[in-house]
């Protein structure tokens, strides 16, 4: 502001210095310049002088004034309302600028709830997804597709982030406009990758890529399963089915000596029992995986239960002692699955048994009112490596055993779809030569 001041004086000095010589010229050259003239001269410039400092130090002090009370009003100046004491001109303006500011607020409160909405649902997305440019260098990764590789990926290029050669060259093609697909793994997992090109308005330049990782882990196990099932039922039928064929065959074309016929068609006997428990299983199996199993349940006792499949097993049972633990009490389930449940346990405790040996089932309820049914034997037991496959299909410890005893492989995976059916869990605990225990919650 002093600034100002000084040059408003200096402009002002200026301008009195010229009017003194313009008077001095005029008079020289009209020839009135006399020796009276140099006092008149003096005492105007005096005069002249101190005038244009008071003018300009007047002028300063209004303009100051006045610029101050300008401003002032300028800055009181509410966008809130259209409405002001001062400069009505301005009111029209004002309230153009106060429309535009609430359309721009709202068009920001839009575009602020929209991104919150975008990036709650990628963030809770199951699925991976990564946003690269056109460089492969990471832009946006939800947390999901952090977890996959197990690290921060924002600013970082991908083609560094997973070295494989495939994962690699997918990426090339896709930054390229090309749209991919491929299987990765990662820790134990398995995904399913997409690769999408994301092209400019014009759809001539490649902006960057959309990739999307989804978790196929339980699909490609069952995937696995479905082939190994496919496999081991193949086996499992041709077995039995040879033996039958050959016998019949030989019988047939008189191949087969009068003695031995009898034996013959024993063999054909048992054979033809163990296929048909085989498809037996096999269908029960198919049944749980097409979940056409209704809920067909019923109230009875389970100690009942107990006692009439003890007592259909005793024939086979031969030195085995079977005991039964528990007291009465009714449960709600599915009667023939619980009847095959028991079957199926005790079977297998009196089959891997050892001699004069003992299976116990021990039946009792919890605090919640579930049915807890265990079934221990004192047989050769199973070693811990084994002891996360049991439950699987056509899974045998002792394969030659299983052949000997007539087992299918079957009869635990039967169990657990039976316990899981009734919303419960089943597992085992078992050492070699200490028996084993499978307790089924349901």
């Amino acid at each position: 502001m002093k600034r100002q001041i000084f040059i408003r004086m200096f402009v002002s000095a200026i301008i009195g210095i010229f009017a003194v010589v313009g008077v001095v010229v005029f008079l020289f050259y009209t020839g009135r310049w006399t020796a009276e003239t140099d006092i008149y001269l003096l005492a105007t410039i005096v005069v002249i002088a101190a005038l244009t400092v008071f003018v300009a130090a007047v002028a300063s002090a209004m303009t100051s004034a006045l610029t101050k009370k300008i401003v002032n009003s300028v800055e009181d100046i509410s966008l809130e309302n259209s409405t002001f004491k001062s400069y009505h001109e301005l009111v029209p303006y004002a309230a153009k600028i106060q429309t535009q500011k609430e359309k721009l607020n709202t068009k920001i409160e839009e575009l602020i709830d929209r991104s919150g909405a975008i990036e709650t649902i990628i963030e809770n997305m199951q699925e991976g997804l990564i946003l690269v440019d056109a460089s492969g260098v990471i832009l946006s990764a939800n947390s999901t597709a952090s977890e996959v590789f197990g690290e921060r990926l924002e600013r970082r290029n991908i083609i560094h982030i997973y070295r494989e050669a495939g994962f690699q060259k997918a990426i090339k093609k896709c930054l390229k406009g090309a749209n991919m697909e491929m299987q990765i793994e990662r820790e134990a997992k398995v995904y399913t990758v997409f690769f999408s090109p994301v092209f400019s308005d014009e759809q001539a330049d490649i902006r960057g890529a959309v990739i999307l990782f989804h978790d196929v882990t339980e699909q490609h196990k069952a995937e696995v399963q479905r082939r190994e099932f496919s496999a081991n039922v193949s086996h499992e039928l041709k077995t039995p089915l040879t033996t039958i064929s050959a016998l019949s065959e030989m019988i047939a074309q008189g191949m087969a000596k009068s003695e031995d016929i009898e034996s013959f068609a024993k063999r054909i006997k048992e054979q033809s029992g163990r296929l048909l428990v085989l498809i037996d299983d096999i269908i029960r199996l198919s049944e749980f995986d097409e979940g056409a199993v209704g809920k067909e349940f019923s109230v009875f006792n389970i100690r009942e239960l107990a006692e009439s499949v003890i007592a259909s097993l005793s024939d086979s049972a031969g030195d085995t002692e079977i005991e039964l633990v528990g007291y009465d009490f009714d449960i709600s389930a599915n009667y023939r699955m619980i009847d095959e449940l028991l079957y199926n346990l005790i079977d297998n405790g009196i089959k891997y048994n050892k001699e004069n040996g003992k299976v116990t089932v021990t039946l009792a309820q919890d605090e919640e009112g579930k049915c807890k049914i265990s079934v221990s034997d004192t047989g050769i037991g199973i070693e811990k490596h084994h002891h996360g496959r049991v439950f699987e299909r056509f899974y045998r410890v002792d394969k030659s055993r299983s052949k000997k005893t007539g087992g299918t492989g079957l009869g635990l995976s039967i169990v657990k779809h039976i316990t899981e059916y009734h919303g419960g869990r089943a597992q085992l605990e078992s050492s070699v030569q200490s028996g084993t225990t499978v307790t089924c919650i349901i």
